[in-house]
């Protein structure tokens, strides 16, 4: 549990921190530079975020703190003088009272804001808490190079907080623009975001070089497999990025604009939310950012790496497995109790055949949902019905040490990061299945409950890009990873396709509304597909 809970808090901490920098960058650099009326009340707006963003990364260390005091204390009380006289405990404490101090800075901004002071004190604490950040990555773990690593980490998180926590600010803000004034400062914004795009991906192939090792590395380890799947988000959020930059400096008209109307009149129900799903996208960046910071390093995994043969089997195309081992076999042949237990073969099986059995609900989901596209078959706007019979054959299905067999009982086997994540799933399922089928009733098409199916499925892509697996060795965590995540880039996929739909209507007819049905049936696929060994 406490890997699960530490992911999720790092999360949060690096989300925090470069919502924190972003803000104050924005605020201080790009809008300050503005004149127009408007100006004064989007700075405020701004520096309540950065201070909101800098508080969560205090929250988010404090949490890490107590996880991991939870984990040395095994039952015989916190050593909580021996966690905070350690490097990790002080650098900790450390940074909560930077977070701290930066909240405090942008507040007391918000009352003097002609304050270079208050400003500079803003820009130095906000900088520091990134790199403090850098202290958590793997770079004082190496035996050599460890200043330049450090500094190199910053570097690359200072980037990431400028453009994404920027990014983050920028699409809050952009909700209710005044005036041609978000035109204006979307222009500046977009000069920052370049520069730190450029340095944001200098110094990550600069610590890919250094973490990653070799070429093939990329493939037969966790670490490798994360960061290309880091990579794709970082070319989709790029992509994103250069059409939105090409919109508001007018080089792309989305709808036709009278002379003299401003790009954030017109862009409407278009530009913003583009910025809603960059944003998004950039914190799910985040979030496998802090999964990849718990991974070894594939440079240091030098025993149980897998073969390139062994992961081309993986991916090459088999017959799915409509058959499995019954509950009782399953249990003689492994011992289910144990998380960290070598996985057999009946283990294997009875996971592939529940991967595969779920694929052909989804395929069926998405042709479904592709056939109701064309209006030819009203009746097939009724395929979220399918979703129920899907929640009823996870529920069988998934983490058989439970009531299928009794071997764990539920409230111990919830302690299983693993399975806290499989139910999570299932309520995502079974929320989706509820509020989409009302929704495609026709009953209720307005209703708030239509953004379900769009929430679930990037929550969904999310747990499947983040996932913490606890099995025996690196090799079998690295099979799962292999296929969870393409899986989760899919899921998200889905679900920001169907967002961006919902979010600029009316309009139908366009591309986010005909790719997200077809990316079901992809994911489907996957899951028929789907292997582990």
């Amino acid at each position: 549990m406490i890997p699960f809970v530490l992911v999720w808090l790092r999360a949060a901490g690096l989300a925090g921190q470069a919502v924190a920098l972003g803000g104050a960058l924005l605020a201080l650099v790009v809008l300050s530079r503005g004149r127009e009326p408007a100006a004064a009340r989007t700075v405020d707006r701004t520096l309540r975020i950065t201070a909101l963003g800098a508080l969560v990364a205090a929250v988010a260390q404090i949490g890490v703190l107590a996880a991991l005091g939870s984990e040395l204390a095994e039952g015989a009380g916190w050593p909580i003088a021996d966690l905070l006289g350690s490097t990790v405990g002080l650098t900790g404490l450390t940074r909560v009272g930077i977070a701290s101090l930066a909240a405090a800075a942008a507040l007391l901004l918000r009352r003097a804001p002609g304050s270079a002071g208050l400003g500079g004190l803003l820009l130095v604490t906000t900088f520091l808490l990134t790199c403090t950040g850098a202290l958590a990555g793997h770079a004082l773990g190496r035996l050599e190079g460890q200043i330049w690593l450090w500094s190199v980490s910053a570097l690359h998180q200072a980037a990431a907080g400028a453009w994404l926590g920027g990014l983050m600010c920028a699409a809050v803000l952009a909700v209710c623009p005044q005036g041609d004034h978000a035109e204006r400062w979307l222009h500046r914004f977009s000069a920052m975001a370049a520069t730190a795009v450029a340095v944001l991906a200098s110094t990550g192939m600069t610590l890919s070089l250094t973490y990653v090792g070799a070429l093939d590395a990329l493939v037969t380890t966790s670490y490798g497999a994360m960061v290309i799947t880091k990579i794709v988000l970082f070319i989709a959020l790029l992509a994103m990025g250069v059409l939105n930059h090409r919109v508001v400096h007018g080089r792309i008209r989305l709808l036709p604009r009278p002379a003299g109307v401003p790009i954030s009149t017109v862009s409407q129900l278009t530009l913003r939310r583009r910025l809603e799903v960059e944003a998004g996208l950039g914190l799910v960046a985040l979030a496998l950012a802090a999964s990849l910071s718990s991974a070894p390093p594939a440079a240091d995994v030098t025993t149980g790496r897998a073969t390139l043969e062994e992961v081309r089997r993986i991916f090459t195309p088999q017959w799915p497995r409509w058959q499995t081992p019954s509950a009782a076999e399953l249990a003689a042949a492994s011992d289910l109790g144990d998380p960290r237990a070598p996985r057999m073969l009946e283990n294997t099986q009875w996971s592939e055949f529940g991967h595969h059995v779920a694929g052909v609900f989804v395929v069926g989901m998405g042709l479904l949902a592709m056939l109701e596209r064309t209006g030819r078959a009203p009746w097939a706007r009724h395929w979220p019905l399918l979703i129920v019979g899907l929640t009823g054959f996870i529920t069988w299905s998934m983490d058989p040490e439970g009531w299928q067999t009794g071997t764990v009982g539920f409230w111990e086997q919830l302690r299983d990061p693993e399975v806290l994540q499989h139910r999570m799933l299932l309520v995502l399922t079974a929320l989706f299945a509820l509020s989409e089928w009302r929704v495609r009733s026709g009953r209720h098409p307005t209703s708030p409950l239509r953004f379900v199916f769009p929430l679930a499925g990037i929550l969904g892509g999310v747990l499947l890009l983040a996932h913490v697996h606890e099995v025996s060795d690196a090799k079998t965590g690295l099979f799962m990873e292999l296929t969870h995540l393409p899986m989760g880039l899919v899921a998200l996929l889905v679900g920001w396709a169907r967002w961006l739909e919902l979010r600029v209507a009316p309009a139908p007819e366009g591309w986010s509304g005909r790719l997200w049905a077809p990316a079901l049936v992809v994911f489907g696929l996957l899951l028929i597909l789907y292997r582990e060994a």
